[in-house]
């Protein structure tokens, strides 16, 4: 029952790849080109903005409520494309009046979310311009989500999932070709040309499935399925609105450079992209295949089914995530250096975000497992409880950021992040299980045991290496890679890691006579 899971969850994970190659290639050009610079750190203010309101509008409305309650009508394609027109018309109108308050009011957002501007005029009037052109994106981009949200309601994953590459794409030509002639803006237009791009590109493959948009906003509220995404919208809000403080707060500690020292928030931004890699790769495209299948399960009252898929989810990403978090804790510098270290990012640079990326890196399994709860409750249309434990652990994330910063600088805050995202897990999990009772949980626990163990054995052995061995920096990473391979897939394989197996047969079944 897995296998068609597992094809879907490929082809999502395929596009995702396909767009975090690329997202590395985008950070490498701007960290060579910016280093962690006042314009980078500038950019980076005024595009979490944006951001925000994307993730509430956007992609959070996208994946939490609109995918679940489309899928619902996915064996009707005419009643999908129906609706999910009536939620462009209504989205395209809200989204216009968010950005246009953005635009007038941008000044006084910079003042907000990074205080400690105010003491660089330079940096701060960069930033108010900056977020003036980076608002515009919020429109494109809500239009583009809910596009995407109709193909993935349809199981058509593969699009929606490469879709995010254009921006990436738009700043790799950007900065390779024309940042000479428009200096330090380039970053920002880059942001609007991919915004155009992420909607043109979808909708060509929905017109394909035989999608026509009409504008329709007198009418949008007779729709009784855009009436029920409203309704379980308001709980959704407040979860975007507190990631997102989260994530101010993290950025309003960084800008103090008298505490956590200079180049803080590029440093959380350039840890942040490694720590997100493996997050979209594995816990983001699990998520987007299996909250369609979790909405059906629920919708036909299978709990016993539901569990069966969370617990499968559950242990893939086990299985791929513990292996790359022990990685980012036993050879962050090595991974920083080898990614990023050239051009103006400097050895400072990178010991500021090396430590950055060790704290993150404790929180890395935790930030994929809310993923994964968090979708099993937007599939039982439950936005609520989400949202409560969301609110109790931002208070959590504060405290302990605050507390950590003074000893740790920016590790601190990092650290704090992480800390709250394990105790978002524990709340989470207990709340499901009072929801819909107990997982018969198996072999898991034992499978996590072994896992852990020998991914700590591959990182020790791979830290080793990274300090003796003396070649290129890029001909150690690719022996510390083998060397992780060979002892992950070799010893695993003796001590009975169930996903070697299943892939091992996968394997010798293709190439069978």
């Amino acid at each position: 029952m897995f296998k068609k899971v597992i094809k879907d969850t490929s082809l999502t994970g395929a596009g995702t790849l396909i767009c975090r190659f690329l997202g590395f290639i985008r950070d490498i050009l701007i960290a060579a080109s910016f280093g962690t610079s006042p314009i980078l750190e500038a950019f980076l203010v005024a595009f979490r903005l944006p951001n925000l309101f994307r993730s509430i509008f956007g992609e959070g409305f996208a994946d939490s409520i609109a995918v679940p309650v489309l899928a619902e009508h996915q064996k009707d394609k005419n009643k999908v494309f129906g609706i999910g027109s009536n939620l462009i018309s209504l989205f395209f109108v809200a989204l216009a009046v968010i950005t246009l308050l953005g635009v007038i009011f941008s000044k006084y957002l910079v003042l907000i979310i990074a205080p400690g501007f105010l003491a660089q005029a330079h940096k701060f009037n960069l930033a108010v311009s900056f977020t003036r052109i980076t608002f515009f994106y919020l429109l494109l981009i809500g239009i583009s989500v809910n596009i995407n949200a109709i193909l993935q309601s349809l199981k058509k994953f593969f699009i929606p999932s490469l879709t995010p590459a254009f921006l990436n794409v738009s700043f790799i030509i950007g900065v390779l070709f024309f940042s000479r002639f428009f200096k330090n803006y380039i970053l920002a237009i880059c942001v609007i040309v991919a915004g155009v791009i992420q909607i043109a590109f979808p909708y060509i493959f929905l017109q394909r499935q035989g999608f026509s948009f009409k504008f329709n906003f007198r009418n949008i509220f007779q729709d009784k399925d855009i009436i029920k995404m409203l309704k379980l919208f308001p709980p959704r809000i407040w979860s975007s609105v507190i990631y997102h403080l989260s994530v101010i707060l993290d950025t309003i500690l960084c800008s103090l450079t008298t505490i956590v020292g200079e180049g803080a928030i590029a440093a959380i931004y350039f840890a942040n992209r490694l720590i997100q890699f493996p997050f979209a790769l594995i816990a983001l495209s699990i998520s987007r295949v299996i909250i369609v299948d979790l909405s059906s399960c629920y919708k036909d009252g299978n709990i016993g089914q539901f569990k069966k898929f969370f617990i499968f989810s559950f242990q893939n990403i086990v299985f791929f995530i513990i292996p790359i978090s022990a990685a980012f804790l036993f050879i962050p510098q090595g991974i920083i250096d080898v990614i990023f270290r050239r051009g103006e990012f400097t050895d400072a640079s990178l010991i500021i975000t090396s430590g950055v990326l060790f704290f993150y890196a404790f929180g890395l399994f935790f930030f994929c497992l809310i993923k994964l709860l968090v979708s099993a409750f937007y599939a039982l249309k439950d936005t609520a409880t989400a949202a409560k434990t969301t609110g109790v652990c931002l208070l959590i994330n504060v405290i302990l950021s605050v507390i950590l910063m003074f000893p740790l600088k920016v590790g601190g805050v990092a650290l704090g992040s992480s800390a709250a995202a394990a105790c978002n897990v524990f709340l989470l999990y207990r709340a499901l299980i009072k929801k819909i009772g107990r997982f018969e949980w198996e072999d898991t626990g034992a499978q996590f045991l072994k896992v852990a163990a020998l991914s700590i054995v591959a990182a020790g052995t791979a830290r080793i290496l990274w300090l003796v061995l003396d070649f290129s920096k890029y001909f150690k990473i690719c022996i510390i890679m083998g060397a992780f391979f060979v002892i992950f897939v070799g010893i695993g394989s003796f001590i009975g890691i169930k996903h070697l197996d299943y892939v091992k047969r996968r394997i010798f079944r293709k190439i069978e006579p």
